[in-house]
């Protein structure tokens, strides 16, 4: 039958007045003979229910061989009455993708998959353009030329924040997603790298619409990773200055050290509000030099390698009241906070549970210093410590746990290291977690030929997904680098401590 425009309607439907509204007295009792005299006119369906959109926050990987739009349609919506299906061909698709536009309506194109798609939206009409192999029971209108077809009910104005589509700079974006995403009255936004988190543009987009649907087009990643991200994107306190992740939209200088006690370090040297003032200035150097931004921090040595305890650890325990105040300073200045564990004869998992509840707290990250993991019979200062790095991974798992439980930002986590025996299978270090961002902080001392030796052994082999650091020591580097020699170091590090 050919309707009002030239379009022409097909399938059982075809009497429905959400396809005929439009189509003109004469055309609608003809379309009314052809119904049968047992056949009735259905209701039309209500606009504001012609697409639905879900509102449980699912975030979804959508794969780069769909060629159909079923995936963007599946992960994006709950229901579509009307649905524009096309063939393969570009003018099918540029002539779909223009009417799906103009009546608010999802695209999708012919495949194995589409019949139990449109059963699911429960679909009743078509809008097809050179689709075959529609399923029998829908009504499917097929306009001739370039003019939008005439549907009762449409066009339909989606709401703002119905969905979220995150894609990676340089991927095309399928004319079908594009359309299903304005059909849910989605926001597309384009993200540099790989990491979704690492986009400004994309936490707002999420935060701004909290239970509604994501999509990402074009990353490196899998759905139970990217649910992660979204989440953090979604709670998590950001940095300051703005953002989720430290590593590598920002260099970070450190003071490291203990509270009260000059002799561990430059921390030491004074109270937490001049070492504020002193980390803010050097840090300030370094933001004259780099091209990203510089995110200032302390480094506290929350647990000391020390001589016999009474419970035979050879590490002495730093009280949560005491680090309080100093991370309290940091955090009001704008200054991430890292936890430095000598353990002794401890594991580090059990001193990591010590102080809980500090890192429980979103920028206050943790380091582990083989350095002082010390075995049943040594004794600091008279070996070099090491450690299996199945209890780093074992002490990684629990960190990452407290990130996901407490919906925190990921955390650093950096392992010192300046021997290469200091981390038994380094090989099998999980650098996975989402909610970590793991730093290998190298830290040779004495000449600077010494120190390129150790920076040039401890990064070979280096684990995938790892960023590393650089120590300056003020006393045992001869000489000591300053921040202009610091930041030709290469590869440049991602963190700079000064001990």
């Amino acid at each position: 039958m050919i309707g009002q425009g030239g379009q022409q309607v097909e399938g059982r439907g075809v009497g429905r007045r959400a396809v005929l509204g439009g189509l003109g007295a004469g055309a609608l009792a003809l379309a009314g003979c052809s119904l049968g005299s047992s056949s009735t006119v259905p209701e039309a369906e209500s606009p504001r229910d012609a697409v639905r959109v879900r509102t449980d926050g699912v975030a979804t990987t959508l794969p780069a061989d769909d060629t159909t739009g079923v995936a963007a349609v599946h992960a994006l919506l709950t229901r579509a009455t009307t649905v524009v299906v096309t063939g393969p061909t570009a003018s099918d698709l540029g002539r779909g993708l223009a009417a799906a536009r103009d009546l608010g309506i999802p695209l999708l194109s012919t495949g194995p998959d589409l019949g139990a798609e449109l059963s699911r939206l429960g679909t009743r009409t078509v809008v097809g353009y050179g689709a075959t192999g529609l399923p029998t029971g829908l009504t499917v209108v097929r306009p001739e030329g370039t003019d939008t077809p005439d549907v009762d009910g449409l066009p339909r104005r989606p709401g703002h924040r119905g969905a979220v589509a995150l894609v990676r700079r340089g991927t095309s974006l399928p004319p079908q997603v594009a359309a299903t995403v304005a059909a849910a009255g989605g926001r597309v936004v384009t993200v540099d790298g790989d990491d979704v988190r690492a986009s400004a543009d994309a936490i707002a987009a999420v935060r701004a619409a909290p239970r509604a649907p994501v999509v990402a087009l074009g990353f490196d990643v899998d759905d139970h990773h990217l649910t992660t991200r979204v989440g953090m994107m979604r709670t998590a306190a950001q940095l300051p200055g703005g953002g989720l992740l430290v590593f590598p939209a920002h260099h970070v200088i450190a003071l490291y050290g203990h509270p009260g006690t000059a002799s561990l370090g430059l921390l030491g040297e004074q109270s937490a509000a001049a070492s504020v003032t002193r980390v803010k200035k050097l840090a300030d150097q370094y933001a004259a030099l780099l091209d990203r931004p510089v995110l200032p921090a302390f480094e506290i040595i929350a647990t000391v390698a020390s001589g016999s305890r009474l419970d035979g650890s050879y590490s002495s325990k730093t009280p949560v009241a005491t680090i309080a105040p100093w991370i309290d300073a940091a955090e009001q200045a704008g200054i991430y906070t890292v936890l430095d564990l000598q353990p002794g004869r401890d594991t580090f998992l059990s001193q990591a549970k010590r102080y809980e509840e500090l890192l429980a707290r979103p920028w206050v990250g943790l380091a582990l210093d083989p350095e002082w993991r010390l075995g049943p019979t040594q004794r600091p200062l008279q070996q070099i410590g090491s450690v299996d790095v199945d209890e780093i991974n074992e002490t990684s798992q629990w960190l990452a746990d407290l990130v996901d439980h407490h919906r925190l930002p990921p955390k650093i986590l950096t392992l010192h290291q300046f021997r290469t025996a200091m981390i038994h299978d380094r090989a099998d270090l999980v650098t996975d977690h989402d909610e970590l961002q793991i730093v290998v902080h190298v830290d040779g001392q004495g000449s600077q030929p010494d120190k390129q030796g150790t920076w040039k052994a401890i990064r070979q082999d280096l684990p995938k997904d790892v960023f590393l650091g650089w120590k300056n020591f003020v006393d045992e580097d001869h000489p000591m680098l300053t921040p202009e020699q610091t930041v030709r170091v290469s590869p440049l590090p991602d963190l700079v401590t000064y001990q």
